[in-house]
């Protein structure tokens, strides 16, 4: 193992290569897993952790054996859980787009959500049904959309949201809480997810996992921000939008908002500088 971890090329040590190397077995489910669709996403439980590293692409190195001390289920599992969501590749200036935007809350969606929860998600799209149905021409302009009301189709949002609180987030957290198996109630660890190779947007798709977990109703959302420089106010702009109560579907009309205003030229500011101005990076 620590000759295979060791010999890696550099280009393949992003976050998912290094899991699925210290997770070994992740590798042999590959083998049945099928290619996504945009609405789907891949759980998988009970990977066991092999081995320790440290660094990251050139400075990637194997460091040793780990053994994994998670509780076992009934079934002989460790207690742990890795959700798999492709994230758009090479979007470039489309991942501003609003049908752009919406596939990448889908995916992260159908990644947090809780089977245990589906009666709560029955609820909020019966809600959705009482309102005015919004598969016109005008679906897809948030100008017309009312943010109170949620759109829960099977496993997909619509270009409305949840008017339900953002979930509470950490970011840089000092270790990893993996999902565990028989607690129905566990939260989001996430990071950067399609900002390497990919070359996805960090401020916006730190802020749409935000609000997928949101809108899944899990309870908080850790957020390992691998000190990324755009991401050094993600803390404290997400403890101002908590402060002020903003609700999922007044964060996302304010990220919709923006993302036309790049789109046109009328911003070349990150969004979370656009969104607080006072939160000047240093």
């Amino acid at each position: 193992m620590r000759n295979l971890l060791n010999r890696l090329p550099h280009q393949l040590r992003s976050n998912e290569e290094i899991r699925f190397m210290i997770n070994p077995e992740l590798i042999a489910g590959m083998l049945f897993l099928p290619c996504m669709s945009d609405n789907e996403a891949i759980e998988i439980v009970g990977a066991e952790r092999f081995s320790n590293y440290s660094g990251y692409a050139s400075t990637f190195r194997y460091t040793g054996d780990h053994v994994d001390i998670r509780e076992i289920d009934s079934l002989g599992r460790r207690n742990t859980r890795i959700v798999a969501i492709d994230a758009l590749c090479s979007p470039g200036s489309r991942q501003y787009r609003l049908d752009y935007l919406l596939r990448e809350a889908n995916k992260a969606f159908c990644g947090f959500l809780d089977p245990s929860k589906y009666p709560q998600y029955q609820m909020l799209s019966e809600h959705s049904n009482s309102h005015e149905d919004l598969s016109g021409s005008d679906a897809m302009d948030t100008t017309n959309c009312d943010t109170r009301s949620a759109l829960i189709e099977g496993c997909t949002l619509s270009s409305e949201m949840h008017e339900g609180r953002l979930s509470p987030t950490k970011t840089n957290p000092e270790r990893v809480d993996n999902m565990e198996v028989d607690h129905i109630d566990v939260g989001i660890a996430t990071g950067n997810w399609g900002c390497g190779a990919f070359g996805g947007d960090p401020e916006v798709k730190a802020v749409i996992q935000w609000l997928a977990a949101s809108q899944a109703l899990r309870p908080f959302i850790s957020y390992y921000t691998f000190e990324l420089e755009k991401l050094l106010n993600l803390d404290q702009v997400c403890e101002w939008i908590l402060a002020h109560k903003w609700t999922v579907g007044e964060l996302w009309t304010m990220l919709v908002d923006y993302c036309t205003k790049l789109r046109k030229g009328e911003t070349k500011r990150g969004f979370l500088l656009w969104l607080v101005p006072t939160f000047h990076q240093q």
